[in-house]
């Protein structure tokens, strides 16, 4: 058997007030549909709770035991209710997010700024991890949320693909010159087909990047000339401004070398190349209130970046919350 709260609440109003036209006003309600829900309730119960007489009405002894539990039930449902507002609203706790470097550096600084300034009794723990050992972390709710590029066949975990980045074809001036083979190419662009011409530094194979240059270039029939293989975005990037060889990289992992004109980015073509990205959490662990008010504000974050380029060459893929309760379309 179940009791209603709101018969419950009626019937502590019409006891306090002694009244049932006087509770009907009190709780803005007709008083035929108050005495409904009253003798409903003594039907439930299968006792009567007031004794009627022609001033109003007095509990009975059964009424009496009820007020007492009813009271205390209700105390507690106003402490739950007031509780559970208070986390919503000042949520605090916690919440451990795993990033790929070249992820950090964009999201790291602009979601810190709007969740301390939001929530200042949210504890962010800001983890740069590869991307391949995320899942296995918010599995075993090291992190609570976590940014990947690709995703696994496990029931176990909940991929969002949130960002589709554009790869260029990182390279220094003098080696564009050198092995560009000719004078007649595309200054703008570079086919894939004519990167087998420079010698490359790669990621090794147990990156994800790695993973999608080499089922690219596969498809397009290419054959990489691989000079050294490396786990690091940091010690590519050394190499090629070296002058070791090019690579193939996401425009966001080079802005900074572009922008400091340490090195050159062109845009893969024939076939154009890009990477998604991916907000994943655990599907078996529950997410804090704190934890699903970061989450919220990552896929915000990422939004905002994206559309003001200020991650370079991306595309929201998702309909992600754009931080104002409003939704951005799908990409």
């Amino acid at each position: 058997m179940r009791l209603d709260l709101r018969a419950l609440r009626s019937f502590v109003t019409v006891a306090s007030a002694g009244s049932i036209s006087s509770a009907a006003q009190s709780l803005h309600i007709a008083q035929p549909a108050l005495s409904v829900q009253i003798k409903q309730l003594e039907e439930q119960l299968g006792a009567a709770l007031f004794d009627r007489h022609p001033r109003g009405v007095a509990l009975t002894a059964v009424g009496e035991r009820l007020l007492g539990h009813a009271v205390e039930i209700l105390r507690r449902v106003d402490v739950a209710y007031d509780d559970v507002r208070q986390a919503v609203d000042q949520p605090g706790g916690r919440v451990a997010i795993a990033l790929p470097q070249s992820v950090a550096k964009f999201v790291t600084v602009p979601l810190v700024q709007a969740v301390v300034r939001q929530w200042p009794r949210i504890h962010l723990q800001m983890v740069e991890m590869s991307s391949g050992y995320i899942p296995q972390q918010l599995l075993h709710g090291l992190v609570d949320i976590g940014m990947t590029f690709g995703t696994e066949d496990d029931a176990r975990m909940r991929f969002m693909h949130v960002l589709q980045e554009e790869l260029a074809f990182v390279t220094t001036a003098q080696q564009l010159a050198r092995h560009r083979g000719g004078p007649d190419g595309d200054a703008t662009h570079m086919a894939l087909h004519d990167a087998a011409r420079f010698p490359m530094v790669l990621p090794t194979t147990t990156q994800s990047l790695r993973r999608v240059l080499d089922a690219y270039m596969a498809k397009a029939g290419v054959a990489p000339r691989i000079v050294v293989e490396v786990n690091t975005i940091h010690e590519i990037l050394a190499l090629v401004a070296a002058g070791i060889g090019s690579t193939i990289l996401s425009f966001a992992a080079v802005h900074d070398m572009l922008a400091a004109r340490q090195l050159l980015a062109l845009p893969v073509g024939r076939p154009a190349m890009s990477r998604s990205i991916y907000a994943c959490r655990s599907a078996t662990l529950p997410m804090s209130i704190a934890a699903t008010k970061v989450h919220e504000q990552l896929l915000a974050t990422i939004v905002s970046l994206s559309s003001s380029q200020r991650w370079p060459r991306s595309t929201v893929i998702a309909a992600l919350p754009q931080g104002d309760g409003r939704v951005a379309p799908s990409g």
